[in-house]
């Protein structure tokens, strides 16, 4: 692999925030000598990429090309494909990753970080199929790392394609119960909400060892109905006495290789008492832009977010997406999505993307 993808493994290893920025260049200019749809758009627009400086003047690509183009410095080891769009198969982002490395380094040692930093192993239940089911899902590849690397031998998953295994995995809580050691759940927020109304119709509870923990992530996308985050939060609480503190809602995506995770579990273990916010890896850094000019928005305003990930070194650095949020002081606040009129400047870059 190039030598940038080492230089990336050793940040991701020690990070050095002085240096973030001198390497984001770096990896960008990689990116932009070998992947031709990037220098073409660069080259289009005019952009003298040597006269880069700052990782904040990275041109960002639009999540909505990586349906267009291929994205990816070489042959790419793995392809991952975004979970899935009203408008067909055809349509969804497809990642392709040239070095898998990049990807598994950032995920472990962020959920290090998030997930488990008062642990070194303890059993995990997955409502997300292995990534030998699903070998295109980014999420079921990340999980089936977690259980390879913090789960114990009886980690288990009760999901296989389309069928959740519920009562499967009441049985499995009930005996964790009775054992005394912690479990982490580790599923889509559509298939806990599906789990929880399940256990409500049942009038099933089960009081979890101290200790366990959720792990939650991509909206209510497949649920019966939306149900907001206090309300998750005390449901998980009645079904499973699991505390919101150790709840952790991970924000990522298929065109990312580094996630975002709530900071509760890290800053109960660190002694620290802050809001719940979403925190990075250090690799990973977001911009707020304005909807329609693509400008920097001052720090809490809302506007578009625009990721710089490091991991993303095979592919695409700097990623437009068509989120909206703000970043404060104590991390960042995820809004949900842009509407079609507020993405003008979305559009453009799109526009001007795939070109030709």
């Amino acid at each position: 692999m190039h030598r940038v993808h080492e230089e990336v493994l050793q940040f991701l290893a020690s990070p050095y925030e002085a240096a973030f920025s001198e390497l984001a260049v770096r990896v960008f200019l990689h990116q932009y000598e070998h992947i031709p749809a990037i220098q073409q758009w660069c080259n289009r627009r005019g952009l003298q990429v040597q006269r880069l400086r700052h990782w904040q003047e990275i041109p960002a690509v639009p999540t909505a090309a990586f349906r267009h183009e291929r994205l990816c410095c070489a042959a790419p080891e793995r392809v991952f494909w975004s979970s899935g769009t009203t408008r067909g198969r055809e349509h969804r982002s497809r990642h392709a990753m040239p070095d898998l490395r990049l990807y598994r380094e950032s995920a472990v040692r962020a959920m290090r970080a998030f997930l488990f930093p008062d642990v070194e192993a303890m059993r995990i239940y997955s409502l997300v199929p292995s990534a030998v089911e699903w070998p295109h899902s980014s999420l079921a590849q990340m999980i089936s790392w977690a259980q390879e690397v913090f789960g114990t031998s009886d980690s288990a998953t009760f999901a296989r394609q389309e069928t959740l295994d519920f009562r499967g995995l009441q049985l499995a809580l009930e005996q964790a119960a009775c054992s005394g050691e912690p479990v982490c759940l580790m599923t889509t927020t559509g298939a806990w909400i599906r789990f929880l109304d399940f256990c409500r119709a049942e009038r099933w509870s089960v009081r979890l060892p101290h200790g366990s923990r959720l792990m939650d992530t991509g909206g209510d996308k497949g649920a019966p109905h939306p149900l907001s985050r206090k309300g998750l939060l005390h449901a998980t609480w009645s079904t499973l006495a699991i505390p919101g503190y150790f709840v952790v809602n991970e924000y990522g995506m298929s065109e990312l290789s580094s996630q975002y995770f709530d900071n509760v579990i890290a800053n109960r273990v660190a002694g620290v008492f802050a809001p719940r916010r979403k925190q990075a890896p250090p690799w990973l850094r977001t911009r707020v832009l304005d909807p329609a000019t693509l400008s920097d928005l001052p720090s809490g305003q809302v506007g578009l977010l625009c990721h710089v990930d490091l991991a993303n070194a095979g592919s695409a650095v700097a990623v437009l997406t068509e989120d909206l949020g703000r970043l404060t002081d104590g991390g960042l606040e995820v809004l949900g999505r842009a509407a079609q009129a507020e993405l003008r400047g979305c559009s453009l870059a799109l526009a001007d993307f795939v070109a030709r």
